[in-house]
C-alpha cells in the first residue's frame, strides 16, 4: 500500500512538472493591442505590444486581410521578424482606407520564442460607422504619397523629395479622435544616422496633458542597423544630450503620439546644457505657445552637417556625426482664423520665417531676431525646398513684428 502511495506521488509530482514546463513555455512573452478598439475606416495605423525576456525572438504574420494590411507603411509586407531587445517591441499595423460601408476584419498571428501561436484580431470600421473630426480641431490631412513627398500634392509641410541613396523618407501616423492623422514625417540620412528633416503640423488638437513617456526605442520603419542606440545617455553625457527635433511636448494629446517622438531616429547628439536646456527649448516654448493658431502652423526642424569632424558615442561605442548646426522653418497665415488650408490662400495672407543655430552654447536664451533668416535663405544652405506648393516671396522675407520678435 505504501509503495502505491509513493508510486502516485511520483506520478503526480512528474505531472505536475510536465504542467509547470508547458505552462512557462506557454508564457515566453505575451502580445497584445495597446488599443483594443476598432480603427477607423480611414487610411491609418496601430499598435501591437510584444513583451518578454530580452533576446527573444519573435515572428508575426497576417494570415488574413493581407490585402489591406501591412507590417510596413509604404510595401505590402505580410511578414515580419526580430528580437525583443529590451524585452519590449513595438509592432505597428498598417492599414489602407475602408472604402465600403460595412466592417472588416484581419487576423495576425504572433509566436514568441517557442511560446504557443497568438492570434489577434484587427477590426475597421466601414463608412457606416465612421465619423469625421470636429472641422474646428482636425488639423489638414490631405495626403502625399506614400515614402517620396511630392510638392503637388503633399501636407503643406512636406519639404519637397530629393533622390538620394542614404535618404529613407517615413511618416508616421497616429490616431486622433477616432481618425488616422499623420503625427510627422522625416527624411532621414542612414549616412548619418539622422533625419536630416522632421516635418509636422502643430495644432492645438495634438495638445493635451500626457506626461513624457522617456521610452527611447528604434523607429520600427528604419532598420536598426541605420539607427543611433541611445536607450540611455551618449557617452559624453553631460556635453550631449537626446535632443529632440519634433518635441515631445508637442504630442502630448495621446500616448502614441508622444511615444513616437521618442523614437531614435528624432534625435540627435545636442549640445545639452546651454543649447538643448537653453535657447533651444526657449524656441519651442514660444512657437507652440505664440504661434500655434486656429489655422495650422506647420514647422520643419532640421539637422545640417558643415563637416563631420566631431563624433559623439552610443550605447554600442559606435562613433556618430554630430550635427554642426539645427534650424526651424515656419509656415502659417497671418490672422491664423482664416479655415483655410495655406494653399488655398494668396502669398499676402501668409507668414513665414526661418531659425538657424550652431550646435554650441548659447549664453542667452531669450528668442530674438538675431538668430532668424529667411526661409529661402536656409533653404540655400540646406538645399531643401520647404513649403513647396507656396509663393516664393512668402520664403523671401519675414517681419519681425509680426512674430513678436526684436
Amino acid at each position: 500500500m505504501r509503495l502505491r502511495y509513493i508510486t502516485l506521488f511520483i506520478v503526480s509530482m512528474l505531472l505536475f512538472s510536465c504542467h509547470k514546463d508547458e505552462e512557462n513555455n506557454n508564457l515566453v512573452g505575451t502580445a497584445q493591442w495597446e488599443d483594443t478598439a476598432p480603427v477607423s475606416s480611414q487610411k491609418g495605423n496601430t499598435a501591437i505590444q510584444l513583451q518578454g525576456n530580452p533576446g527573444t525572438q519573435w515572428y508575426a504574420h497576417i494570415t488574413e486581410g493581407e490585402e489591406w494590411c501591412s507590417f510596413a507603411l509604404s510595401t505590402a509586407t505580410s511578414d515580419k521578424e526580430g528580437s525583443l531587445v529590451d524585452g519590449t517591441t513595438i509592432l505597428y499595423v498598417y492599414f489602407s482606407e475602408n472604402t465600403n460601408e460595412e466592417s472588416r476584419s484581419a487576423s495576425i498571428s504572433i509566436r514568441i520564442g517557442n511560446g504557443e501561436i497568438t492570434t489577434l484580431t484587427l477590426t475597421q470600421n466601414g463608412q457606416k460607422s465612421s465619423s469625421e473630426t470636429d472641422p474646428e480641431t482636425k488639423p489638414e490631412t490631405n495626403p502625399g504619397t506614400d515614402g517620396k513627398p511630392q510638392s503637388t500634392n503633399a501636407w503643406a509641410e512636406i519639404p519637397a523629395y530629393k533622390e538620394n541613396p542614404s535618404y529613407q523618407y517615413v511618416t508616421h501616423l497616429t490616431e486622433l479622435n477616432g481618425t488616422a492623422v499623420r503625427n510627422y514625417s522625416i527624411c532621414y540620412d542612414k549616412s548619418h544616422k539622422t533625419a536630416l528633416w522632421v516635418a509636422y503640423p502643430l495644432h492645438k488638437c495634438y495638445l493635451g496633458s500626457i506626461d513624457r513617456t522617456n521610452e527611447w526605442v528604434y523607429d520600427p520603419e528604419i532598420g536598426n542597423e541605420y539607427q543611433i542606440y541611445v536607450k540611455k545617455a551618449y557617452k559624453e553625457y553631460p556635453t550631449y544630450d537626446r535632443g529632440h527635433q519634433i518635441p515631445s511636448a508637442d504630442r502630448t494629446f495621446t500616448r502614441d503620439m508622444n511615444a513616437q517622438t521618442f523614437y531614435f531616429t528624432n534625435q540627435t547628439p545636442q549640445i545639452g546644457q546651454k543649447l538643448n536646456q537653453g535657447i533651444w527649448q526657449k524656441l519651442e516654448e514660444v512657437i507652440r505657445k505664440n504661434y500655434t493658431c486656429s489655422d495650422t502652423l506647420y514647422v520643419v526642424t532640421g539637422a545640417y552637417f558643415a563637416n563631420s569632424n566631431t563624433k559623439a558615442t552610443d550605447n554600442n561605442g559606435v562613433k556618430v556625426d554630430v550635427p554642426t548646426h539645427y534650424f526651424k522653418v515656419l509656415l502659417r497665415t497671418k490672422s491664423g482664423m482664416t479655415g483655410k488650408w495655406v494653399n488655398q490662400c494668396k502669398a499676402s495672407d501668409l507668414q513665414a520665417i526661418g531659425f538657424w543655430l550652431e550646435n554650441k552654447a548659447y549664453s542667452e536664451t531669450k528668442v530674438t531676431k538675431a538668430i532668424c533668416k529667411k526661409v529661402s535663405e536656409i533653404e540655400n544652405l540646406t538645399g531643401f525646398t520647404f513649403f513647396p506648393g507656396i509663393p516664393a516671396e512668402v520664403k523671401n522675407d519675414f517681419n519681425a513684428i509680426d512674430w513678436n520678435l526684436n
